[in-house]
C-alpha cells in the first residue's frame, strides 16, 4: 500500500557528473521512518528533450516504488552499478547514481547504521536541514 507523503517534507540535493553531464539529484524524505527516501527528482537534461521527459517518467516511477515499500537494498541490486563498483567502460545510469546517492544520505542522516539497523534520525525538519547542511 502507497505511504502518503506529508504535505511539506524536508529533501536533500546532490550533484553527480556522468561521463558528459552534469545531474542535480534531489529527494525528499520521511523523518518519520528514519530519513527514507520516499521521491526523487533529476534535473539537468536539456528541457524539453527527450532526455529530460524520459528522467520526469523514470523519477515519478522510482518516487511510487519507494512510497510502496521497495527498499534501496531492491533497487540497489536492479539497477547497474548501484554498488558502488565502477563498471568496466565507466558507464553508470543517473537512476542508479540516484539510488546509490539515496542510500548514502540516508546512512549519513542514521549515524551510519546503514537501513536495516536506522540509529536515532533528527526529530524534525530543523534538525534534518541541519543534518543535511553539513555535508
Amino acid at each position: 500500500m502507497r505511504k502518503k507523503l506529508a504535505n511539506r517534507r524536508p529533501n536533500v540535493t546532490r550533484v553527480w557528473e556522468g561521463l558528459q553531464d552534469r545531474y542535480y539529484i534531489s529527494f525528499g524524505v520521511d523523518i518519520d521512518e528514519h530519513c527514507a527516501a520516499r521521491e526523487v527528482f533529476i534535473s539537468g537534461a536539456k528541457i524539453g528533450s527527450d532526455l529530460a521527459v524520459l528522467l520526469d517518467d523514470a523519477t515519478v516511477v522510482l518516487s511510487l516504488a519507494l512510497q510502496h515499500g521497495v527498499t534501496l537494498d531492491t533497487l540497489i541490486h536492479s539497477l547497474s552499478a548501484t554498488d558502488h563498483t565502477e563498471p568496466p567502460d565507466g558507464r553508470r545510469s543517473v537512476l542508479a547514481a540516484a539510488v546509490g546517492l539515496m542510500a548514502d544520505e540516508r546512512r549519513r542522516l542514521n549515524g551510519a547504521a546503514g537501513p536495516s539497523k536506522p540509529a536515532n534520525p533528527p526529530s524534525s525538519s530543523k534538525a534534518l536541514a541541519a543534518a543535511a547542511a553539513g555535508s
